[in-house]
């Protein structure tokens, strides 16, 4: 059987910038194991901290987003503003 520490693994994210203070390469994922699994990113620069949303989240966006795709094509609208001389 493999040794698996409980210490929290970190991870950088190369290329990332903070979504709080845009600091690049400053971003690590974080991965806890015990006693709760988590995973969560956390800037080193300002200390911002943000979980992954679940998969409920992600599909309800990408639900919402594609019905207003099909709404604009429907009606349509591209979402573009035309100005009237």
């Amino acid at each position: 059987m493999r040794y698996q520490s409980s210490r929290p693994k970190r991870q950088f994210l190369a290329g990332v910038r903070c979504p709080k203070c845009q600091a690049l390469d400053a971003v690590v994922q974080i991965n806890v194991v015990t006693p709760i699994p988590d995973e969560y990113i956390e800037c080193t620069q300002c200390g911002h901290s943000e979980h992954r949303p679940d998969s409920d989240e992600i599909s309800a966006k990408n639900h919402l987003e594609d019905q207003l795709i099909r709404d604009a094509t429907i009606t349509g609208t591209s979402g573009t503003v035309k100005f009237k001389n």
